[in-house]
C-alpha cells in the first residue's frame, strides 16, 4: 500500500508569528544551553504514564549510591503526585517554568524513552533547553519500522507535524543499541554515531522477580490480576501503534475469532492498546468472558511472564518477549500489503522466532504454539542474537555510562592563551 506524503497545514498570520516567537525562543535556550556549566544533575523523561526503559533505570539510579541529583519529569500532575507519595523525587515541568528552565539548562545529563517532542509536549523551548546536556535515547525496542530519518523519502519533510519530533530525536548523543546487527539502523534512524552496548531496562524484570517500586505504574485491577491465576492459559494481545491505517488484529472479525477460541479452548486473551492511546482510554478492566481489556498505559513488563503466548501485528513487545521463552505469534504482513515502509522484517536478522498466521488462520496457528510447541530453542537462539549483554543488567550498564558522562561535565573545559 502506498503511502501519499501528508501536506502542511496552513498557518494564519497569528500562528504564524506565535510559532516564529516559540521558534526563537528556542534557539536562544539553545545558546544559553550550550554556554552554561552544568550540575550535578540527571534527568529522566518518559511516557505520560510511569513505564518503559527509562523507569527502571530511573529507578536504578536511585537504589544506588551517586553524588548527582536525579529527576523524573513529567507534565502529568496524577504521576507526580503518584511518585511523591513514594517520596521519590520528580520535577512537575509545567507547575514553575522558570524552575523547569533553569534546571533543564543545567542538566549534565538527559535520558529517553520515546520522542523527546513526545516527553517535552511539543514545547520547542525546553528542547532547545537541553541543548547543551548529554542526551541518552533508550527507546522502547527493536523494531521492524522504519523510523525517523528512515522515513523523510516516505513522508517528506515540508509537515512541520513530522519534521518538528525528527529534529527533537536526532538531537541525542548517545542511542542504546543492543546487537551489532542494529548498530547501522540505529545510526540511520537517529544521526548519530555514538551507540552503548547495552539491554533494555525494562527487559530486567522479565528475568527476575520485580521489585516494590518497579510495580509502580504496573498495577492491575482485581478483575484483571484474577483471571490470570485461574489456571488457564493466558494470550496477550498488542497491536503496535499506527500512523496511518488500522490491522486485522483492531477488527471485529478478530475479537469474534479469538472468543469462539477462548470459549472452545478455555483461554483468556487479554488486549492492550499501544500506549500513545493512553490518554484517550476508558476501559481499564472491562472484561467479558475469555477476554479482558488492558489500559494501554499500563506496565505490563513485570507480568510479562505470566502470559503463555504473544500475539501482535508487529509490536516491538515481540522481540522482548522472547525471554520469557514462550510463542511469539504475528500477524503475516508482506512488503506493500500495509505501509510501503512497515513491518520490514529486513530490519531485524533473519530467523525462525515468530509464527506468522493470516486472520483466517489464527486459530489454528494459535492451537499449535499453545499446546504443540516445537519453536522454543529456536526464540531462545534468536534472542541470543539480539540482545548480546545480559538483559539483568541493563540498568546498570546505562547508569555506568551516565556516572561517566555527569564526571566529565564536571571536568575544566577552557583553555588559556598567554601570548
Amino acid at each position: 500500500m502506498t503511502t501519499t506524503q501528508p501536506q502542511p497545514v496552513p498557518l494564519d498570520h497569528k500562528q504564524k508569528l506565535t510559532l516564529l516567537e516559540e521558534q526563537q525562543l528556542g534557539r536562544d535556550f539553545e545558546h544559553l544551553s550550550l554556554r552554561i556549566r552544568k550540575r550535578r544533575l540527571v534527568l529522566f523523561f518518559g511516557r505520560a504514564a510511569f513505564a518503559d526503559n527509562t523507569k527502571y533505570a530511573y529507578l536504578h539510579a536511585l537504589s544506588r549510591q551517586h553524588d548527582y541529583e536525579v529527576l523524573w519529569c513529567t507534565s502529568d500532575d496524577d504521576l507526580a503526585t503518584q511518585l511523591e507519595a513514594h517520596q521519590l523525587p520528580v520535577l512537575r515541568m509545567f507547575a514553575d517554568l522558570d524552575r523547569t528552565i533553569d534546571i533543564l539548562l543545567h542538566a549534565a545529563v538527559a535520558l529517553f524513552t520515546v520522542n523527546p517532542n513526545e516527553s517535552l509536549n511539543g514545547a520547542v523551548a525546553l528542547i532547545g533547553c537541553l541543548a547543551g546536556a548529554k542526551k541518552i535515547q533508550l527507546w522502547h525496542g527493536v523494531s521492524v519500522k522504519r523510523l525517523t530519518l528512515q522515513l523523510i523519502s516516505h513522508l517528506g519533510v515540508r509537515d512541520r507535524a513530522l519534521r518538528a519530533p525528527w529534529v527533537a530525536s536526532t538531537g541525542a548523543d548517545v542511542v542504546l543499541s543492543p546487537a551489532q546487527c542494529f548498530d547501522a539502523y540505529w545510526r540511520e534512524v537517529f544521526g548519530c554515531r555514538h551507540l552503548l552496548r547495552a539491554g533494555f531496562p525494562r527487559n530486567e524484570v522479565l528475568v527476575r522477580e520485580p521489585q516494590t517500586l518497579e510495580m509502580l505504574g504496573a498495577q492491575l485491577p482485581d478483575e484483571v490480576i484474577e483471571p490470570l491465576h485461574d489456571g488457564r492459559p493466558n494470550v496477550l494481545v498488542v497491536p503496535t501503534w499506527q500512523r496511518h491505517h488500522a490491522t486485522a488484529l483492531t477488527e471485529n472479525e478478530f475479537f469474534t475469532q479469538a472468543l469462539r477460541f477462548a470459549r472452545a479452548h478455555k483461554v483468556n486473551f487479554f488486549f492492550k492498546m499501544h500506549p500513545t492511546y493512553f490518554k484517550r482510554w476508558e476501559g481499564s478492566g472491562v472484561k467479558t468472558d475469555g477476554l479482558v481489556l488492558l489500559d494501554p498505559g499500563v506496565d505490563l513488563y513485570p507480568w510479562l511472564n505470566r502470559f503463555d503466548a504473544l500475539v501482535t501485528d508487529y509490536s516491538s513487545i515481540m522481540f522482548d518477549y522472547l525471554l520469557t521463552g514462550r510463542p511469539v505469534l504475528t500477524l503475516d504482513l508482506n512488503p506493500g500489503d500495509h505501509q510501503d515502509f512497515e513491518p520490514d522484517y529486513s530490519l531485524v536478522p533473519e530467523g525462525d522466532f515468530r509464527a506468522p498466521f493470516q486472520p483466517s488462520g489464527f486459530s489454528d496457528c494459535l492451537k499449535r504454539s499453545l499446546f504443540d510447541d516445537r519453536g522454543a530453542q529456536a526464540r531462545r537462539d534468536y534472542a541470543g542474537r539480539v540482545f548480546e549483554t545480559d538483559p539483568a543488567a541493563a540498568s546498570a550498564q546505562v547508569m555506568a555510562l551516565v556516572d561517566a558522562l555527569v564526571e566529565d561535565s564536571q571536568q575544566p573545559d577552557w583553555n588559556v592563551i598567554s601570548m
